[in-house]
C-alpha cells in the first residue's frame, strides 16, 4: 500500500503539468526540427585582420601554375610599439621575405607544404624573429614557382597581437580592403631561381596599384588575388550557430531525436537525424576542400578536417553508431559504418590518453584532463561495445570504458566535496579548476552510460556505482529551492542555469529507472527539477537561460560571466535527454499504479 501511494503522489505531481514529458519533450524536438534547414549558404570570403590567424597567399589559385614564374605579394604589419616578433611560414615554392625593404628570409628549395593541425591550432615549418617598428611596417613576398604540386605561402604569428592587411592603404576603400590581406602582381616568367631573387623588379619596389610594369612584353599590375566564396550556416545564431553545425552538442540533439522517434514511433523525428547525418556526410568532401585546398582555417564546419579532439569525433559520430546499432538496414549504411569506422580508429589508436588509460587533451596545455572529455568519448565507447557481435570486443569496450571512468575520477574528482572540477593539469596537479555545472553533468551522465553498459559482475561495476551515488548524494545537496542547480555547484549565488541542470535531473530519473536509486526518495527530486527546468521551456519549443560554450578557467568568475542564452544546442541536447528519461519514469509508475 504505501508503494501504491508513493506512486499516486507521483501522478498527481506528474499531473499537476499542463503536457506529460514526452509531449514537452516532442515540443523542444519540433521547433529543432522546423529550425535546421541543413543547407549551406555561401558569403565571400574575409580574412581575418589578426596575424595570430593564419594567412594564405595561393599563387596557384591566382595565377594557375606556368613554370619558371615569379610572383609577388604585398602586405602591411602594424605595430603599437617597437617590437619584435615570431613569424610561423610554410610555403611550397622558393620564397624570399623583406621587412620594411630588408630581407629576412630566403629559401631557395621548393618543397611541399609542411604543418601539423593539432588541438586547436596549425604549426607551420619555420619561425623567424623579425623586427618590427612602431606604425606601419612594409612586407614584400616573392616567390619562384617551378614544378611543386601548389604555389602556396602560410604565414602567422601565435606570440602577438599584431594586425596585418591593406587597411591603411589610401588607394583602397574599407570594403576592399576587407577582402583580402594581400596585393598579388605576376606571374612574370624568368629563366630561374637564380633570376628570380638576383633581378631588380621595378614593381616590386611600387606598390601602386593604378601602374602597368611591362616585362617580356606583356603588362603586369598589382592587384586582389582571387576571391573566394565560403560556406556558412543559415541565419546562425550569436555564440553558438545553427542546429546542424558540425560538432558534438548537435550531434546530442540529433542523438536525442533519434532515441525520441523509437519511442514515440514517429517517423519526422528519425528522419530528422538521418537528414542530419547524410547533411555531414555531404558537406564533409566539400569543407575538407574548402580547408586542405583554400586554406579557409576558420571557416564554418572546419574542425570535421584532422582535429584531434573527441568534441570533433566520437561525440559527433554517435547519431551514426546510434542509427547502426537501432536499424541493421537502410540506404546509406555503408557511408554510415565508413565514417563510424574512421571515428573508431582515431579513438582507440590515435587519442592521446594519460597512463591511467583515460582521454586527454593538449589544451590550454599538455596534458590537460577535462571532465567534458568523459561525455565526448565514453557513450562512444559504450555504444561500440552495444554495435559488436564479438563477445571478446564487447568486454574488450567494456573494461575500456569502466577503466576510464575510475581513471577521470581520480584526477578529477574532489573527494572531500564529491563534485567534478572542470579540469586540471598534469604538469600542475595543485590548480584546482571550479565545479562548474555542465561539466558535472557531463561527467554524470557518462558515468550512467558505463553502468547501463557493464555486467553487473563487472570487476568495477560496484566502484563506479558508489562513484554515482557519491556524486548524486552531493548535487542533491546543492539543489536550489527552485529546483534548477547553480552555475557554479557550490557556490548559492551563482546563477540558475538550464543545461546543468537538465542533465542532472536525467542522471537522478536514470537512477531510478534502472532501479539504482530508491524510487521513494528520488522520484521527486528529479520531478522537482523536470517542473522547474518546464518553466524555462516556451510555447513553441524554444528554451532559455543556457550558457554558452565554455572553455576551462581556474576563475569562477569567468564562467559566471558566460552569457544565458535561448536555444543553445548544448542546453537542448540536455533537455531532450531528460525528457526522454522523465517520461519513462512517469511511464513506469503509471504502468506500476495500474497493476
Amino acid at each position: 500500500m504505501k508503494k501504491i501511494f508513493c506512486y499516486i503522489s507521483l501522478l498527481l505531481s506528474i499531473n499537476c503539468f499542463s503536457q506529460s514529458p514526452i509531449e514537452t519533450t516532442k515540443k523542444v524536438a519540433d521547433y529543432i526540427i522546423n529550425n535546421a534547414p541543413f543547407e549551406y549558404r555561401f558569403d565571400v570570403f574575409k580574412p581575418s585582420h589578426l596575424l595570430s590567424s593564419l594567412q594564405v597567399i595561393n599563387f596557384g589559385r591566382t595565377f594557375g601554375l606556368q613554370a619558371n614564374s615569379v610572383a609577388f605579394a604585398y602586405t602591411q604589419i602594424e605595430a603599437q610599439q617597437d617590437t619584435a616578433i615570431i613569424l610561423e611560414i610554410s610555403n611550397s615554392s622558393a620564397l624570399q621575405l623583406f621587412v620594411n625593404h630588408k630581407k629576412v628570409l630566403e629559401n631557395t628549395n621548393a618543397n611541399n607544404l609542411k604543418f601539423e593541425f593539432l588541438e586547436r591550432s596549425i604549426v607551420l615549418e619555420k619561425k623567424i624573429q623579425i623586427s618590427l617598428r612602431k606604425g606601419i611596417n612594409e612586407v614584400l613576398l616573392k616567390s619562384f614557382y617551378s614544378n611543386a604540386t601548389d604555389w602556396k605561402i602560410l604565414l602567422q604569428c601565435t606570440n602577438a597581437n599584431i594586425k596585418i592587411g591593406l587597411m591603411n592603404m589610401q588607394q583602397l576603400d574599407k570594403a576592399t580592403a576587407e577582402l583580402s590581406n594581400f596585393l598579388v602582381a605576376g606571374n612574370i616568367p624568368v629563366a630561374n631561381v637564380n633570376e628570380a631573387f638576383s633581378r631588380d623588379f621595378e614593381i616590386a619596389n611600387e606598390t601602386v596599384i593604378a601602374k602597368v610594369f611591362n616585362y617580356n612584353n606583356k603588362p603586369y599590375t598589382w592587384t586582389l588575388p582571387k576571391i573566394e566564396l565560403t560556406q556558412n550556416v543559415i541565419n546562425p545564431q550569436p555564440y553558438w550557430g545553427s542546429f546542424y553545425n558540425y560538432n558534438y552538442h548537435t550531434a546530442g540533439v540529433a542523438w536525442a531525436i533519434a532515441e525520441l522517434g523509437n519511442i514515440t514511433k514517429d517517423t519526422s523525428y528519425k528522419n530528422y537525424t538521418t537528414n542530419y547525418c547524410n547533411f555531414i556526410l555531404k558537406a564533409k568532401p566539400f569543407v575538407s576542400y574548402q580547408v586542405k585546398e583554400l586554406w579557409q582555417t576558420n571557416s564554418v564546419d572546419n574542425l570535421i578536417v584532422n582535429t584531434p579532439l573527441l568534441d570533433f569525433t566520437s561525440a559527433p559520430a554517435m547519431p551514426f553508431l546510434y542509427k547502426l546499432i537501432t536499424e541493421k538496414n537502410f540506404a546509406e549504411r555503408d557511408a554510415y559504418n565508413n565514417f563510424f569506422q574512421q571515428i573508431k580508429q582515431y579513438i582507440f589508436k590515435q587519442q592521446i590518453r594519460l597512463p591511467g588509460g583515460n582521454f586527454t587533451r593538449e589544451t590550454p596545455e599538455k596534458y590537460t584532463t577535462w571532465v567534458d572529455d568523459m561525455f565526448m568519448g565514453l557513450p562512444f565507447v559504450t555504444h561500440c561495445a552495444a554495435e559488436t557481435n564479438d563477445p571478446k570486443e564487447k568486454r574488450k569496450y567494456q573494461d575500456d570504458a569502466a577503466k576510464q571512468v575510475l581513471a577521470f575520477a581520480d584526477v578529477l574528482f574532489d573527494k572531500k566535496d564529491s563534485l567534478f572540477h572542470h579540469a586540471r593539469h598534469s604538469s600542475r596537479p595543485e590548480v584546482q579548476y571550479p565545479y562548474w555545472l555542465r561539466a558535472n553533468g557531463w561527467g554524470l551522465w557518462a558515468t550512467t552510460e558505463v553502468l547501463k553498459c557493464l555486467p553487473k559482475d563487472h570487476p568495477s561495476y560496484y566502484k563506479i556505482m558508489a562513484l554515482y551515488k557519491a556524486h548524486i548524494t552531493s548535487l542533491i545537496k546543492q539543489q536550489d529551492v527552485s529546483g534548477l542547480w547553480h552555475n557554479i555547484v557550490n557556490i548559492p549565488t551563482a546563477k540558475l542555469e538550464t543545461s546543468g541542470s537538465a542533465i542532472i535531473t536525467l542522471a537522478i530519473a536514470r537512477g531510478v529507472n534502472e532501479g539504482w536509486l530508491d524510487k521513494n526518495i528520488y522520484s521527486p527530486i528529479a520531478q522537482k527539477g523536470w517542473k522547474a527546468l518546464c518553466k524555462n521551456i516556451e510555447p513553441d519549443g524554444q528554451v532559455k537561460d543556457i550558457i554558452v560554450g565554455s572553455f576551462t578557467s581556474e576563475d569562477y568568475h569567468y564562467y559566471e560571466n558566460q552569457p544565458l542564452v535561448k536555444n543553445d544546442s548544448h542546453g537542448m541536447l540536455c533537455v531532450l535527454m531528460c525528457g526522454l528519461e522523465m517520461n519513462k519514469l512517469v511511464v513506469d509508475a503509471s504502468n506500476a499504479v495500474s497493476k
